[in-house]
């Protein structure tokens, strides 16, 4: 083979070997570069959104609690909100485990013991058939102490979700 069979274009058989490693390179490059962000932008994506639904859970306890000390609920729509607020704590509780391996349940403990102290109160029994229920300043006190370690576990597992490594699991059917 002569000079001029090894070249085309006016381009040497290694300067196209080159090309098309620069070629090669720049598309694998993008492609992880793509790939990468995607799974950081759906990542933190998710983890806002179980951010968001722990806040959520804090708002709807502080609304609550405003209702229970203004006494403006009855014992049926304790016990109905409660049974709502178990579900959905239990089910941001099962998604966190399998998701980021969170393994205690900080949220469904505290609102479990939240449920039993105030449906365990004499108020609640005593005035369970009255329209409204109305709480004594001790137990106003016991269920604001009962809050604030609620806020404090709901402020830890946003940091566990923040400080959590994806865990990529197959969905199980429930």
């Amino acid at each position: 083979m002569d000079k001029q069979e090894l070249m085309l274009c006016g381009l040497q058989v290694s300067d196209w070997i080159g090309i098309t490693e620069i070629i090669v390179t720049s598309v694998i490059g993008i492609w992880i570069a793509v790939a990468v962000q995607n799974n950081l932008t759906k990542s933190r994506y998710l983890k806002e959104y179980f951010i968001n639904e722990v806040k959520d859970i804090r708002d709807l306890y502080k609304a609550f609690l405003n209702q229970l000390y203004k006494s403006q609920v009855s014992a049926k729509d304790i016990k109905d909100w409660f049974k709502i607020m178990s579900e959905r704590t239990r089910t941001l509780d099962i998604f966190l485990h399998e998701k980021y391996k969170i393994e205690n349940s900080l949220i469904v403990q505290k609102h479990a013991e939240i449920q039993q102290t105030i449906t365990n109160m004499d108020e609640f029994n005593d005035d369970y058939k009255k329209k409204t229920i109305t709480f004594t300043n001790s137990s106003k006190n016991e269920i604001l102490k009962l809050h604030s370690e609620l806020s404090c576990d709901l402020t830890q597992r946003v940091i566990d979700i923040n400080s959590a490594k994806n865990r990529w699991k197959v969905h199980k059917n429930r």
